[in-house]
């Protein structure tokens, strides 16, 4: 997976961003309970606009990986629950999203779970961007796609790069995007 800059310190995204209105929080007696999750555009109104927020897998400098929750749009900020705070970001562990959600996520990584003071964090198995091709079919998928792992030794191909696969006549798989 590629990983960029993500404007909080020691913390790199990469992915795409899946819409979530769910997390599973500790609350104040550490309990583990579900709270909605909203971005709230134009704070100022005094009927503001509310719409689910949006996750993305984030690394921290130790390659350890989790999800950062932040407003749908750059201007927009969160609130978890009914809290009237709102923040611009939360930076979650993987078992603190809905399981789809966190599929959607982990899709084009590599990845091993690991478990660290009570929460599911994820380590990526190698860390350089490549492409599983299907020589049958002529479909390629990201790394970690289940449909990836399936594909027989004898009809496997690796892609450094999309444009690669793209120029040897290979078509991206419609779940992982290739």
């Amino acid at each position: 997976m590629i990983w960029r800059e993500s404007g909080v310190p020691s913390i790199k995204v990469g992915g795409k961003y899946v819409p979530v209105k769910t997390l599973f929080l500790k609350d104040k007696w550490g309990q583990r309970k579900r709270f909605r999750v909203q971005t709230i555009l134009n704070l100022k109104e005094k009927k503001p606009h509310y719409t689910p927020a949006w996750a993305q897998l984030a690394r921290d400098s130790k390659g350890k990986i989790g999800a950062i929750v932040a407003g749908a749009h750059s201007s927009g900020w969160i609130r978890v629950g009914s809290s009237r705070e709102t923040q611009p970001y939360i930076f979650v562990s993987l078992d603190a999203l809905p399981k789809k959600v966190r599929k959607k996520l982990l899709v084009p990584l590599d990845y091993e779970l690991i478990e660290e003071e009570g929460t599911i964090l994820a380590k990526e198995k190698k860390e350089y961007p490549w492409y599983v091709g299907n020589l049958k079919s002529r479909l390629f998928h990201e790394a970690g796609c289940w449909q990836a792992k399936r594909i027989k030794s004898e009809n496997k191909i690796i892609f450094k790069t999309k444009k690669e696969a793209f120029k040897a006549g290979y078509t991206p798989h419609k779940l992982c995007g290739g």
